[in-house]
């Protein structure tokens, strides 16, 4: 008995101590004015006394007084007023109070003898986005209840954190309370999604600009902060695209594929492996939207990174650069290609196909006033593990094939067709970036090309656009063969010559 009145007595201590802490910062004040440091030295004692209770024993009987509510409303406040320190000892507190609030119920423990039973097909069919920062959260995903809502304020009060100036002294905290609070959203993330990141992306360029700018003047230059919130920035947005792809893989992999069984294969669609998938019901379904969705977002993010990847690239700007500060501009600016390098890796890894089209995207439309942009895009593919040879030829022909006969593609290799390039477009890259290849290639990337050719000139009627470039394409492998020496050349050759032989005939007819 004195047990349980000595419990008693300590949550209604703890409750006390707590409704007296809400009051004081949950005093309302003008948010035109600055908070003095007394105020703010006040507020953080406060809040880290709040974060003891939330951190201790029965913090769960204490929430009851909507704290993270209070708090998401102090948070707005302090950005109002431009108080960093007061916003990290705000979202220090937060933290824990969503984590008690929307924690899970703990799971009994399984049998003893669970791991001798059979997985079911709900396990075996599950996927983890190899854009993932860490695989744990598809597993949370996967076997979470479903949470109560988070606040409705909760997401304003991260856009405006986000995109705010006076956020730039504690922007890591507030990435790091987006990723936290990312979860929360998992049922709903693909109607955020495109709001997060076109605030990422906005807010990146601006940070980016300002980067550079920095150098362009020799004041005031160390005291910039602009690295630091571009590198932030990139963390989070990196987080969300990851998020909203993993949550992808969960949802199509318990999507049946309907495919038709009397579905027309070419033999080009039984032929290349199966590198670039799309997973998920192709028909006009809610997955199809929120792939389309995920795919815009991956568009912004491979756009953005590879302008931040571009910076100084061979002596890039270089010309424009203040001597005294030369040496700090090669060191930031590989600092951020090394960053926006491993995104773009990421990006590719995940979601190949689709980046790869929009970097042909990029090149096909690089104007006069960006001359070295089509040679960047194959120095960055050249770059890229995810984007080798033997992996992106195929995938070019995949691309092709997808707006001339997509009948002879397997659904999982199809285009999603979220860019606006053109067939035309995609064989003139071919052909580019054909040449752009090292002739030791040739063995890696022989039995797809040879084979796609085969396949045109089997059906040529919907490849006649663009005929006269595959047989472009086909003399440049004929020239590169020339310069190496393994396989079988004899057969090669004959296999070349035939291709190239059929391809001038169809164009002439």
């Amino acid at each position: 008995m004195s047990r349980i009145t000595d419990k008693t007595e300590q949550r209604s201590l703890q409750s006390a101590i707590l409704q007296a802490s809400l009051r004081v910062i949950g005093r309302r004040e003008p948010t035109s004015r600055h908070m003095s440091s007394e105020e703010a030295k006040l507020q953080q004692t406060v809040l880290f006394v709040m974060r003891q209770l939330l951190l201790g024993l029965g913090a769960e009987q204490i929430l009851e007084s909507d704290v993270d509510t209070v708090l998401i409303e102090r948070l707005f406040v302090a950005l109002d007023q431009g108080s960093t320190v007061v916003q990290g000892a705000v979202i220090d507190t937060l933290l824990p109070a969503l984590k008690i609030r929307f924690s899970p119920p703990v799971q009994p423990a399984p049998p003893a003898n669970s791991k001798h039973r059979r997985a079911g097909s709900r396990e075996t069919l599950m996927s983890t986005s190899l854009l993932s920062l860490s695989t744990e959260k598809v597993d949370k995903v996967q076997s979470a209840p479903v949470l109560p809502q988070p606040p409705p304020q909760l997401l304003d009060c991260l856009m405006k954190g986000i995109s705010s100036p006076h956020s730039r002294g504690m922007i890591e905290k507030w990435i790091l309370l987006l990723c936290e609070c990312l979860p929360l959203y998992s049922g709903t993330i693909f109607q955020i999604i495109l709001k997060l990141v076109e605030c990422f992306c906005k807010e990146i360029r601006t940070s980016y600009n300002d980067l550079q700018q920095v150098f362009k003047k020799t004041e005031n230059w160390s005291e910039d902060r602009s690295e630091y919130v571009t590198i932030a920035l990139l963390t989070g947005l990196e987080t969300c695209i990851a998020t909203a792809h993993e949550r992808l893989l969960l949802e199509e992999a318990n999507v049946p594929l309907s495919k038709s069984p009397d579905q027309p294969q070419g033999f080009f669609g039984n032929m290349v492996s199966g590198v670039f998938t799309s997973e998920g019901n192709q028909t006009r379904s809610a997955a199809a939207n929120n792939r389309l969705t995920v795919l815009l977002c991956f568009q912004d993010a491979v756009r953005l990174c590879f302008s931040i990847w571009s910076w100084g690239a061979a002596g890039r700007n270089s010309a424009s650069q203040d001597t005294e500060s030369l040496a700090s501009f090669q060191y930031t600016s590989l600092r951020m290609r090394n960053r926006s390098r491993r995104i773009l890796e990421h990006l590719f890894t995940a979601e190949a196909l689709e980046c790869l089209e929009t970097l042909v995207e990029i090149w096909s439309k690089a104007g006069t006033s960006e001359a070295g942009t089509p040679t960047l895009v194959f120095d960055l593919l050249h770059t890229l593990d995810g984007s080798r040879p033997k992996i992106t030829i195929p995938a070019i022909f995949n691309a092709i094939y997808s707006r001339t006969n997509p009948a002879a593609l397997d659904p999982s290799r199809k285009s999603a067709m979220a860019t606006s390039i053109t067939e035309a477009e995609l064989a003139a890259f071919l052909v580019a970036y054909a040449r752009s290849l090292d002739d030791d290639v040739l063995d890696e990337i022989w039995t797809d090309c040879t084979t796609f050719l085969r396949d045109v000139l089997a059906n040529p009627f919907p490849h006649r656009q663009i005929l006269p470039r595959l047989v472009e394409f086909a003399s440049i492998l004929g020239a590169k063969m020339e310069n190496t020496n393994f396989g079988e050349d004899r057969r090669m050759r004959k296999e070349l010559g035939v291709c190239v032989y059929l391809s001038c005939f169809c164009c002439l007819c």
